[in-house]
């Protein structure tokens, strides 16, 4: 008698085993660089310390430190080397396996290693030129926090970084699918550049802000920051520090993605590089608006004569909006033009992918979210300006006058928030009012559904809230308390915050009505086309990778006979 096993559903599926295998080499890898990275960091420490600092500054105390930091890390590092090249020799004699070279856990592991090297090169690079500026621009060389030994540990920090950046990245560029990977593979490499380049633009902003901050602090007659005449020495170098390695994180950054999009034009249109642009179009635009907010609120405040403090102290408050705000609006310009550029472009060319029409209208209907949050608290900032001159006997109290904040405040945050909704809500409402494919598309997109729902959801219960706090009064009032309150500036406060919720709401409600009048849901036909066509380009760029996996294959082989 034979008995017949099904051992079709005990086979380990090999795609699986395969994913279970580079989990563990490369998360061992990864945790024994990390460790090898720190011990040779307290190494290096260490040992410049020791050779650089004089030995009068050392106590018997300090020399156990040391010989107990030196054991330790040179133990960490003398385990962890190993273990690093075992594993990493594994994974390099493993390439020649199919999908290897592809997999998303081999591009993970890389960016985060190249991310670490640049973590190495930007921690240890700011403070060793924060400290250079500060000796050049006359600080006492005894006094520096990088004299005598850090510098040296600074500079090796910085070169070890730079090494395992440059090392792991030609390992990325080698692998044959560098800026063409299909898959999580470039979503891995996007997400890093993403991120790099958000870094570099963030530290460039408040680099070059914050060196336009110290001029103008140096030219205006102000109150010094500190006693002495170098009080400007550490902002100005914490600025230097700041602008040179953004500049040079984002540049670089910029040039290597702007390369891979020109030889790959759908790398252009993916979702993450226009989540990157738009994202550095907000960033820019706050860095440029809350600081114009605040200074046209500090010169509404000088002109109606609100200010109590002295010259320089108005004047100081003025030079962080003085700074920022250009550095923001040249941001905000190339970074609007570019996606723009690429938009125009690409779009045009290729027709426009899901993906970045969905994060187009994630930038429009957040920002439009945002300005309409500004309008809201400035029309409420400007009623209760209203109440404090109708309802506070006296204009004046002995602090000045009480409606000059309000005012002040109401007029800055409309005179930014309003423009912002409103060019943000006319560009997505040209579009969704047309009696198109694209029209219909808006009108049926997430975003927009997300956002007019929830304004519609927000503004409801600010009437609810207010007009309850009203009623609750009347109801007080009908029964006879004496302390209800009714006719008070803070029920015409509360009346007055309902209705500009109230039309605020209805503009959004007539705007979703509008929207089921032409009609806001997506036919089931091209509901199946879209479907039809998003698994169309899967399957090519599958086939695409599969290709170019076979040939790489067939030179090796070729190589081998």
């Amino acid at each position: 008698m034979t008995i017949q096993t099904n051992t079709a559903g005990t086979e380990a599926d090999p795609s699986r085993l395969s994913t279970i295998r580079r989990l563990y080499f490369y998360t061992i890898t990864w945790v024994s660089l990390i460790a090898g990275v720190n011990a040779v960091a307290g190494l290096i420490r260490t040992l410049t310390d020791v050779w650089l600092t004089p030995a009068s500054a050392y106590q018997v105390q300090v020399g156990n430190l040391m010989r107990d930091t030196i054991a330790s890390s040179g133990g960490l590092l003398l385990v962890a080397t190993p273990i690093f090249l075992l594993h990493w020799r594994y994974i390099r004699r493993n390439l020649t396996d199919a999908g290897e070279i592809w997999a998303t856990l081999r591009k993970l592991y890389l960016y985060l290693s190249v991310g670490t090297g640049i973590f190495l090169l930007l921690t240890n690079g700011i403070p060793l030129v924060r400290g250079i500026a500060q000796i050049a621009s006359g600080d006492a060389l005894s006094g520096s926090p990088i004299w005598p030994s850090r510098w040296l540990f600074l500079v090796l920090m910085m070169a070890l970084g730079t090494a395992l950046a440059q090392y792991f990245d030609r390992i990325a560029q080698s692998d044959g699918d560098h800026g063409g990977e299909v898959g999580w593979g470039g979503t891995m490499r996007r997400l890093y550049q993403t991120i790099l380049g958000l870094i570099g633009l963030g530290l460039l902003i408040f680099g070059a802000a914050g060196l336009l901050e110290t001029f103008w602090r140096l030219v205006l007659p102000l109150e010094r920051l500190g006693t002495g005449d170098n009080w400007w020495s550490e902002p100005f170098s914490n600025s230097v520090a700041m602008l040179v390695f953004g500049i040079l994180v984002w540049r670089m950054n910029w040039q290597r993605w702007s390369q891979l999009a020109a030889a790959n034009p759908d790398e252009a249109q993916t979702a993450l590089r226009r989540f990157y642009l738009y994202a550095g179009v907000v960033g820019s635009a706050l860095a440029a608006l809350i600081p114009a907010a605040l200074l046209l609120r500090e010169i509404l405040l000088i002109l109606f004569g609100s200010g109590t403090g002295t010259t320089a102290e108005l004047l100081a408050k003025l030079t962080m909006p003085l700074a920022y705000v250009p550095v923001g609006i040249l941001a905000w310009r190339w970074h609007w033009r570019t996606v723009s550029a690429e938009a125009a472009r690409h779009d045009d060319e290729l027709g426009e992918t899901p993906a970045s029409a969905t994060i187009r209208r994630l930038y429009y209907y957040l920002v439009a979210a945002a300005g309409l949050g500004m309008v809201w608290f400035g029309l409420v900032e400007l009623v209760q300006m209203v109440l404090d001159v109708v309802g506070i006997s006296g204009l004046t109290t002995s602090e000045g006058k009480v409606w000059v904040d309000p005012l002040a405040n109401g007029l800055s945050l409309l005179a930014v928030g309003a423009p912002i909704w409103a060019a943000h809500w006319r560009t997505v409402q040209q579009v969704a009012r047309r009696d198109d494919a694209g029209g219909l598309a808006e009108r049926a997109s997430l975003p927009r559904r997300v956002y007019l729902y929830g304004v519609l959801l927000v503004g409801a219960l600010m009437i609810l809230f207010f007009l309850a706090s009203v009623v609750y009064r009347l109801l007080l009032l009908v029964m006879g308390d004496p302390n209800a309150n009714l006719f008070s500036t803070q029920t015409a406060g509360d009346i007055a915050r309902s209705a500009i919720s109230a039309i605020l709401w209805a503009v959004h409600l007539l705007a979703l009505r509008r929207d089921l009048r032409l009609g806001a849901e997506q036919p089931v036909e091209q509901a199946i086309v879209a479907s039809a066509e998003d698994h169309r380009a899967a399957l090519t760029a599958r086939i695409n990778s599969l290709e170019t996996e076979l040939a790489a294959l067939r030179n090796e082989l070729a190589d081998l006979e």
